[in-house]
């Protein structure tokens, strides 16, 4: 393997901990290696209003890879750089099954996150998020039709669907067609998200690696679910969280400990300072 020149996170269940917190051991362990001229950059199924604060936390200056590699967040900038959103026929055949399977949608536009009112996720993460300061709170789009949210805040790079059980969405990725050419992702048992064809973690980050002048083999990989996968299959070194389930860790070439163990922090003093 290469010596490690990049250091790529997922965020929930990975960075950061059941609380939503990075924990101090991590920190510094990314610094020390940081220092020693390693890049670290966050590829998140994240809004980027939802993972800059963490990114503003640690002081990256590296993009972020936001809503499953939908698209290239540049900070500096406050700009999408990059990207391929969902095309508006594809969001319109998806909306009128999103409905009929009565489920909870959060629409990622380029300004902000758009819902339905009574979004029983949305009221969950307004929960976690209510001690940030103002600067930080994403920008919530609240309006009663999913349709007049799309025609209205186009780009749609990604789409989160959710339900109080797991059935429903079974059934709405059975109804989907066949040529809607999208990618799925099933991160929960009961949701479910959507990207256009070819959009994941792993072939942005991929892009932007190479645009960088580092090869994949020089890229190391933390993460804990299904759209961490395609991470795993491209760098040099996929590393899985210990509270990933089996069969994400078998895609992984090492196991750590968990988010809430440091389990960043203990493999990167194992195998990278």
């Amino acid at each position: 393997m290469a010596d490690i020149a990049v250091i790529a996170l997922d965020m929930d269940g990975t960075l950061l901990t059941s609380d939503h917190v990075v924990t101090p051991e991590t920190v510094d362990a990314l610094q020390q290696a940081r220092n020693r001229g390693i890049e670290v950059i966050l590829v998140t199924g994240r809004h980027h209003m939802m993972a800059s604060p963490v990114h503003q936390q640690l002081a990256l200056s590296t993009p972020l890879i936001c809503a499953n590699g939908a698209y290239l967040f540049d900070s500096e900038s406050a700009k999408i750089v990059t990207g391929t959103p969902l095309l508006a026929h594809q969001w319109q055949q998806i909306l009128p099954l999103v409905e009929t399977f009565g489920l909870d949608a959060i629409c990622h536009f380029s300004e902000g996150i758009g819902h339905q009112p009574d979004n029983a996720h949305v009221a969950k993460i307004k929960t976690y998020l209510a001690t940030l300061p103002e600067e930080q709170y994403p920008n919530f789009i609240e309006a009663s039709s999913l349709t007049s949210l799309c025609m209205t805040h186009t780009p749609l790079w990604k789409l989160e669907l959710t339900h109080s059980s797991d059935t429903p969405i079974d059934a709405f990725i059975a109804a989907l067609p066949d040529d809607l050419n999208v990618t799925l992702d099933r991160t929960a048992p009961n949701g479910v998200e959507i990207v256009n064809k070819g959009n994941s973690k792993g072939n942005r980050l991929a892009e932007w690696t190479s645009s960088q002048g580092f090869s994949l083999e020089q890229v190391m990989a933390f993460g804990d679910n299904r759209n961490d996968i395609s991470m795993f299959t491209q760098v040099g070194m996929g590393v899985a969280m210990g509270n990933a389930s089996v069969e994400i860790q078998q895609y992984a070439d090492y196991v750590t400990c968990s988010n809430d163990d440091s389990g960043i922090a203990a493999a990167l003093h194992r195998w990278v300072l």
